[in-house]
């Protein structure tokens, strides 16, 4: 019985761990994507950005894991231009077997700003 009791123990704490991981990326590509939406911006300058807050959230490990792209594009109902960030890798499992490989595809759009 406690052997069941710690195994669901770990499973709740790498569940949970996912979901941080998950949400601090989520953020990070959102405001990239704010950022780089501004007048004179890059779509590059707002993957840098992700990637930095990515770094400063978690840690280098995992910014490098899950690397963050700029593009522009166009919403096809409006035809307006739009920033998107991509945050596409995976991270490692916390308490999984060694190699184990959780993916995360995040993608956060803004709409740009005039000239």
């Amino acid at each position: 019985m406690a052997v069941l009791l710690i195994f669901l123990l770990f499973a709740v704490l790498q569940i949970a761990a996912l979901f941080y991981v998950r949400s601090i990326v989520a953020a990070s590509a959102a405001d990239g994507a704010r950022y780089a939406a501004n007048a004179n911006v890059e779509p590059g300058a707002g993957a840098d950005r992700a990637t930095a807050l990515i770094r400063e959230g978690l840690n280098d490990r995992i910014a490098g894991d899950v690397p963050c792209t700029g593009s522009v594009s166009t919403d096809p109902a409006s035809g307006l231009r739009l920033t998107l960030v991509r945050c596409t890798g995976s991270i490692h499992s916390l308490l999984l077997p060694v190699a184990a490989l959780i993916g995360i595809d995040i993608q956060s759009r803004s709409l740009e700003e005039g000239p």
